[in-house]
């Protein structure tokens, strides 16, 4: 009491409410705005959270500018989807009763941010039977679907909302009897540079004595050896390259050599611009997309080693510019910052054992597999093979990785079985598993019937 009549009431709110507005201030033009945030957001999002318009162009979107801003960034994985239910199979006149039960127009419906208490697998906020409301006459028209609960549609390896290019019937059927491990079981081989090399059969590697980096703070002898005998040196990437600061074209007062630490993301995009844009649509880097610092492993929601909590994710956190290094990037880079179960195991699978081997030389490129070999796939476009760097593409539901990755070793059935079974996944696909899936079991079923049926059609018109 003393010290309100001393100061006053109105002078002590006066206070109170600057310091109130200076924290609410900082949190929201300086901090991470997580004040602001009506809920916590889902792990696919949470990355980009503090950067409400990227989703939210105005205060009051309508349901259309929401729309579109979810198509901004998914539009191109729904497309390599042929996504099972696309927005013209609701607006078809003819399923227009099926919008009463559910408005698949609009991504929202599904997907709504900021519910965490609602939000389940693959960020769906709808209760799990959500199938049922489209396809409840489904015993009728597959009726060895009849004894399913109505919230199993969605199990591993049955059926996915948008990508199910590995799973329908016929796919399966094509696959049905491959065996566990394939008899030729590897994975391609990127060869970026050996068709670099093609295209540039006059190209010569620049010797240590051409660099033109001695002005370049920092600047030292080991790094000069080590660029020299780099892919970089060897493709005629000078250090001026990726240390020539672009703001001196147009700015007298700004020096003409950026040093290590300003060097960002946009330095690799003049010769790497896929891989950095598939890099940017991933969970890794998909905070520069949206002109954001980079995203720190200290902000990842999966279980990561304490001594990477300071690192950002940038091309450098797994590729060093001066001596490039992919065998590290596969498989080091990851599991330095990795903590999970699922990590923690690799070292223990057949998997990293082939990788180990092939390091060592004593197996042939592509029979290793590394955590990249399944989370970046390779990609093949005439006669070059690539890195995918969208680390998240394949990751939810895990099905979508098994064309790409899973197939370049193993059978469809076996491919299925594995991904289903959450403890194997944990382990890191070490020790015995049940290698059938319920799927095939129903494929085949459907064969029998088919053939059955044919046989019977034959022998109905040989006697008549």
């Amino acid at each position: 009491m003393r010290f309100f009549q001393r100061v006053g009431f109105l002078q002590y709110g006066a206070a109170v409410t600057l310091l109130l507005s200076a924290f609410l201030g900082y949190n929201l033009f300086v901090g991470g705005k997580d004040l602001f945030l009506p809920g916590s957001s889902t792990k696919g999002h949470h990355q980009i959270e503090a950067q409400c318009d990227v989703c939210h162009a105005t205060p009051f979107d309508t349901d259309d500018a929401m729309q579109q801003a979810c198509l901004s960034c998914h539009s191109d994985a729904l497309q390599k989807a042929r996504d099972t239910h696309p927005m013209k199979k609701f607006t078809d006149p003819r399923n227009a009763d099926l919008l009463a039960s559910l408005d698949a127009t609009q991504c929202v419906t599904c997907h709504i941010e900021h519910s965490p208490e609602v939000t389940g697998q693959f960020g769906v906020t709808l209760p799990p039977d959500f199938c049922y409301y489209c396809h409840q006459q489904i015993a009728e028209e597959r009726p060895s679907h009849e004894e399913f609960e109505f919230n199993t549609c969605g199990n591993a390896g049955c059926h996915n909302f948008h990508d199910n290019k590995a799973l329908y019937e016929s796919f399966l059927a094509k696959h049905i009897d491959k065996p566990a491990l394939l008899s030729e079981a590897r994975l391609r081989v990127p060869n970026a540079f050996a068709v670099w090399q093609q295209r540039n059969p006059d190209a010569a590697p620049l010797p240590a004595t051409a660099h033109d980096g001695s002005e370049i703070p920092g600047t030292e002898p080991a790094l000069i050896s080590a660029w020299q005998s780099s892919l970089h040196a060897q493709v005629g990437a000078n250090c001026s390259s990726c240390h020539a600061n672009p703001l001196a074209r147009t700015d007298s007062t700004a020096s003409s050599w950026r040093s290590g630490h300003d060097l960002s993301v946009a330095s690799c995009t003049d010769c790497h611009t896929a891989q950095v844009d598939g890099f940017k649509q991933g969970l890794h880097g998909m905070r520069l997309a949206s002109e954001l610092p980079p995203l720190k492993v200290s902000d990842a929601r999966l279980p990561m080693h304490t001594d990477a909590a300071h690192k950002s994710l940038t091309c450098s956190s797994c590729h060093d510019p001066h001596q490039p290094d992919l065998q590290f990037a596969a498989t080091e880079a990851c599991l330095g910052c990795h903590a999970d179960e699922h990590s923690l195991n690799y070292t223990k699978s057949a998997h990293s054992t082939l990788w180990r081997q092939e390091v060592a030389g004593q197996v042939d490129a592509g029979v290793g597999v590394s955590c990249a070999s399944c989370h970046m796939p390779r990609i093949k476009k005439g006669k070059l093979v690539s890195v995918e760097h969208n680390q998240s593409l394949t990751l939810e539901p895990n099905s979508k990785m098994i064309r790409p990755v899973c197939l370049e070793c193993h059978g469809l059935e076996y491919s299925i079985a594995a991904l289903s079974d959450r403890n194997l996944i944990r382990r890191n696909f070490s020790g015995a598993f049940d290698a059938t899936h319920p799927s095939f079991a129903l494929v085949r079923e459907r064969i029998a019937a088919k053939k059955a049926q044919k046989q019977r059609a034959r022998a109905t018109k040989s006697n008549q």
